[in-house]
């Protein structure tokens, strides 16, 4: 069998082969840092779909789709990061964004609370005077 031959079989467990994931995540980045949040959206989707996404790609899908002007299916998407635990600074400060876009202020103060506090925390770490 020719070494130049793909295995059909890694194929199908990785359909978009090894530095694929890697490769959208990068474009989705750009996508996002030049204004284009819809097509960040559709990259950093089809991740998730794929079950590549890690909990920091599900919370720029998150800011995507509220740039996109999404805010619902971005509080949904920040839901499912909750719940599998990935509750870093970044989550909080687009929970709070998102919880803004939705005229839930009250939430949204303590979403970013929540942000500062772990923010603060993370500092202290690195300087613990």
């Amino acid at each position: 069998m020719s070494s130049t031959l793909s295995d059909p079989q890694a194929e199908a467990a990785h359909p978009l082969g090894e530095r694929g994931p890697v490769l959208l995540d990068l474009l989705s980045y750009i996508y996002l840092e030049n204004d284009r949040p819809e097509k960040a959206a559709v990259l950093l989707a089809a991740l998730d779909e794929l079950g590549l996404a890690n909990a920091r790609q599900r919370i720029s899908l998150a800011l995507a789709q509220l740039r996109s002007g999404k805010p619902e299916t971005a509080l949904g998407t920040l839901d499912r990061v909750a719940l599998q635990g990935g509750l870093t600074s970044a989550f909080h400060l687009v929970r709070a964004q998102t919880l803004v876009a939705l005229g839930r202020e009250t939430e949204a103060e303590a979403a970013m609370r929540a942000y500062m506090d772990l923010r603060a925390q993370q500092a202290a770490l690195v300087d613990p005077r």
